[in-house]
């Protein structure tokens, strides 16, 4: 497969999830600042991991267990850096 079909797949796999997640952080539209009742700190946490996630997509990510003493070895591109690749290689 040529490396911009892989590239190409890659980014809609990590679109098709940033979607998702910011689906997910919409949902604290909710929570009105001018109404305490709706004010609800579970659903402020999950914003936060769901924020957390969206970053993990966008950002490269160190690759687990590939630590050795100084630090991780190797990183998953995150969409930022595939965008990146995909249009240098176009």
């Amino acid at each position: 497969m040529p490396k911009s079909k892989q590239l190409h797949q890659q980014i809609e796999r990590k679109l098709t999830k940033l979607h998702e997640c910011l689906d997910k952080v919409d949902e604290v539209r909710a929570v009105n600042p001018d109404d305490p009742e709706t004010w609800d700190s579970d659903s402020l946490y999950n914003l936060v991991e769901n924020l957390k996630a969206a970053l993990k997509i966008l950002a490269d990510q160190p690759i687990k267990g590939q630590d050795d003493e100084l630090g991780p070895l190797l990183y998953e591109d995150g969409l930022c850096s595939l965008v990146e690749s995909y249009h240098s290689e176009e």
